[in-house]
């Protein structure tokens, strides 16, 4: 997943049902998929246009909210498009607390997708810390080391490695092998349907 990738923020009702549901079979992690990095990183009005259309069947398909401050942002049109640092922030968070990957990545994305935050702004990390019982500056501190920066480089290799080119994508381990579940925004049904049968 992408924090800045709006099917990422609709697809994640379904994947939060699904670690629910399937807490006893499996474990699921969070791997940054880096969207918007390198060459790709510019003002948001590069794509504004865009996404002011584009977030509307997002909310029709998947039944998410982008809420107000986010469309400000949008047509205010000066946020930097860089998916590096909220990636580091769920590589970071990880680290520190693994089996509530998810459920940050989740709230990552609510920061910008409903409320309007920017990612570029430490303070929304230092919130979402706080939230999760996280001394805040303790967790800048660890985002800003270069264990966090080279580690979350090396998910976005994996996420290449692997071949994936669009978000969200669901994938399933079995020992040594890896099985797609999901490419894109898919229903949660479509989704069990395809997982039960990777799971035999």
């Amino acid at each position: 997943m992408d924090p800045l990738c709006g099917w990422c923020f609709g697809f994640s009702p379904v994947v939060l049902r699904i670690r629910d549901e399937y807490k006893d079979a499996f474990d699921v992690a969070v791997i940054p998929g880096g969207m918007m990095i390198g060459a790709r990183v510019g003002p948001v009005s590069n794509m504004s246009d865009y996404i002011l259309t584009a977030y509307k069947r997002v909310e029709d398909l998947a039944g998410v909210r982008f809420g107000e401050p986010y469309l400000d942002l949008l047509r205010e049109g000066t946020e930097l498009l860089d998916s590096e640092p909220p990636c580091r922030a769920i590589h970071t968070f990880q680290l520190l607390q693994p089996h509530l990957g998810l459920d940050f990545a989740h709230e990552l994305q609510l920061k910008q997708l409903h409320e309007g935050k920017s990612f570029n702004d430490p303070n929304t990390y230092r919130e979402l810390a706080n939230r999760f019982s996280i001394e805040p500056d303790q967790f800048i501190h660890h985002m800003e080391s270069e264990e966090a920066r080279y580690g979350t480089r090396g998910d976005f290799q994996w996420v290449q490695a692997a071949g994936i080119t669009g978000f969200p994508c669901l994938v399933l381990q079995k020992g040594e092998e890896y099985f797609l579940v999901g490419r894109g925004f898919e229903p949660y049904d479509g989704v069990r349907e395809t997982l039960e049968r990777a799971l035999k």
